[in-house]
């Protein structure tokens, strides 16, 4: 071959850029190959840079945009990412920050989101969702008692300062009610938590007038009635019980039966608020 020769200089040039395509070729496929084989290789920076905008999007477009995506504002989603990292629940991963890690749990709680949904939505495996929301599950869990406590003997502050409820409600330290969360069961179990508001489960709730909840049993199935899932509360062990303090009560709506330490309205008493839209209680 003559490289002077202008027609030898271009096949030259062709050969090596074919060359150049076919390693390229058998990189990728090797690349595939491994891939198959359970070899990671490095995250991608595209999409790598997609998530940190995905991320930045959700946290910082505007006021009412993570509300609606994670149903809880910005300042109060970093306020519980800094609480779950400090303590040691949660960990920044190579590939997964603890606010991903995070933000991926309350995006399937707030939406009800399948895992590959949501695996589409933060361009990750179904595998790494799953993997992810069960460790921020067991950190959320392991955070409980810092924040759910169960009420006190003091009377509350919003009694206290109310003309309209004290010293008519001095010695109530919170209410109590239940409420139907839908459900994703297992078929051979599904039909015992089917009931009048479809799947469900009954969660028996208590909270105090300042709209802080105290107590939370779930697990009920949805068609168990109200006064069965108390009994059980009452039953169980400190601190996994309700507790109920001598000279104090819980006010409760009719679905209970009348026992210590909770009161409940006259019947025909209007309580719930669409009975209340009908008009003023007459009585």
């Amino acid at each position: 071959m003559d490289l002077s020769n202008p027609n030898d200089q271009l096949l030259n040039a062709a050969v090596a850029s074919i060359l150049t395509v076919v390693t390229i070729i058998i990189n990728l496929m090797e690349n595939e190959g491994n891939d198959r084989h359970g070899i990671a290789r490095e995250p991608s920076l595209i999409r790598e840079q997609w998530r940190q905008a995905h991320m930045y999007q959700i946290l910082t477009a505007g006021p009412n945009n993570c509300i609606h995506y994670l149903r809880m504002s910005s300042a109060v989603f970093y306020s519980l990412a800094i609480i779950l990292r400090s303590n040691g629940s949660l960990h920044d991963t190579r590939s997964v920050c603890v606010e991903e890690q995070l933000a991926i749990f309350l995006y399937i709680l707030g939406h009800k989101a399948k895992n590959r949904v949501c695996g589409i939505e933060f361009i990750r495996s179904g595998e790494t969702v799953s993997r992810y929301f069960n460790k921020v599950l067991g950190a959320i869990c392991s955070i409980q008692e810092r924040f759910v406590k169960q009420a006190g003997s003091d009377t509350p502050t919003e009694i206290l300062n109310s003309a309209e409820w004290y010293p008519y409600f001095k010695d109530c330290i919170g209410m109590i009610d239940g409420t139907h969360i839908q459900a994703t069961l297992p078929a051979a179990i599904v039909a015992r938590f089917r009931g009048r508001k479809q799947v469900t489960q009954n969660v028996l709730n208590a909270c105090t007038p300042d709209k802080k909840f105290t107590y939370i049993l779930a697990g009920w199935e949805g068609c168990t009635n109200d006064m069965t899932i108390l009994k059980d509360a009452l039953s169980r062990p400190s601190p996994h019980g309700l507790k109920v303090i001598t000279g104090k009560y819980y006010l409760a709506d009719a679905g209970y039966t009348i026992m210590p330490g909770f009161i409940f309205p006259y019947r025909g008493v209007r309580i719930h608020m669409m009975t209340l839209r009908r008009g003023p209680y007459e009585g």
